[in-house]
């Protein structure tokens, strides 16, 4: 398996996984994809075996220090220049679950993110996913003001 920059011709693999991990209320479109590509493409990771797209984490950059719902659209708020990096999306086609794969990409983002000068890592997850993340020195900061395809979020902080 290998880590590496998200490429154009990625779209359908990620859709693809996107829609097989989550709900299709939560799930990111294929147009979503797009933007995150070219505007983001240097915080957007795949992680790859035998040429299939088995995990992903992306997210955009921005001075905020929590994620909120707008953040997700085009003009949400995306800073090149932005202090924290966001993380929208964290995930692993299931047949590869609980091999690691998560870690290593959690890892790898997150010293992308130090090498950058970025200052914190900022996500949100579902209740059941906080001790995951606690694993990585991300903070509970209690219930989310997303409220991103109906579920209950949790905002999770993690100094760099």
């Amino acid at each position: 398996m290998i880590i590496r920059k998200v490429e154009k011709n990625d779209l359908d693999g990620l859709v693809k996984l996107e829609n097989l991990c989550f709900p299709k209320e939560e799930a990111a479109t294929r147009e979503s994809f797009e933007y995150r590509i070219a505007a983001f493409p240097e915080s957007f990771y795949v992680a790859v075996e035998k040429d299939e797209i088995i995990g992903i984490v992306n997210g955009c950059v921005s001075d905020n220090v929590t994620i909120s719902d707008d953040l997700f659209e085009p003009e949400g708020g995306h800073n090149p220049k932005g202090k924290n990096q966001m993380i929208f999306g964290l995930l692993v086609d299931p047949a590869y679950q609980k091999q690691g794969i998560a870690a290593k990409l959690m890892n790898h983002f997150m010293n992308v993110a130090r090498q950058a000068g970025r200052e914190k890592m900022v996500l949100t997850c579902k209740e059941h996913l906080i001790k995951y993340y606690e694993k990585f020195g991300y903070i509970n900061q209690g219930v989310s003001q997303s409220t991103h395809g109906g579920a209950v979020w949790y905002d999770m902080v993690a100094d760099l």
